[in-house]
Parts: structure tokens; sequence; C-alpha cells
């Protein structure tokens, strides 16, 4: 049965929480996501060392849009209003944590 074009397409669940609320720090901190095209190799965000395994997901599911391009392959992506509202929900959840499952999500996820 085909989706009906009204209804979202769901969401994946979050691959790596600690992550993925790293990358969304920096983001939201005015650092931008740089991809170059067909070099995922290169994809590069500040202060966030596994931003190249998280880019299609950040991407695909709408928390990320293009900002800025530089030349035909550099492309610079900034927070949607989504991933603004995923990084506000991260944060309340991190505060949320005592320090052994802090320590437990930052090695586990």
């Amino acid at each position: 049965m085909p989706a009906r074009a009204d209804v979202a397409p769901r969401r994946e669940p979050l691959p790596h929480r600690w992550h993925v609320l790293q990358m969304l720090r920096s983001m939201h901190a005015g650092h931008p996501f740089i991809h170059l095209w067909d070099l995922s190799c290169l994809t590069h965000l500040e202060g966030a060392p596994m931003a190249v395994h998280y880019f299609g997901f950040l991407e695909r599911n709408g928390y990320i849009v293009p900002c800025a391009k530089e030349g035909p392959r550099a492309h610079f992506y900034t927070l949607s209003s989504d991933g603004v509202a995923l990084y506000e929900a991260g944060e309340r959840w991190w505060r949320s944590l005592r320090w052994p499952q802090k320590y437990f999500v930052i090695w586990h996820g």
C-alpha cells in the first residue's frame, strides 16, 4: 500500500545519542557542517569527531539544511527548526541523567 502524501515519514531512531548531541551542540554554537559531495571522508564539523558517520542520518531526517555553497562541491549546513528542537530536547534529556547514566551513554550510545 503506498504511503499517503499527507503523512510525514517516520523518523529514524538516534544512532548514538552522545555523538549526535555533540554534533548538535557544535552546530548550535555556530559551526557549519561542511560536506564535499562525492568525498564523504571530507565531511567536517568542528569539534565533532564522528560527524561523517551521522551526516546522512541528520540530512534524511530533516535536522540539517543547506545554508551556503562554495564552488561546485562544498555545501555548508546548519540546523533546521527540527534540528534546534532536537538539540533542545537532547540538552534537557542530558541534564536529567545522573553521572553513571551519562557514563553509560557516552560509551554505549
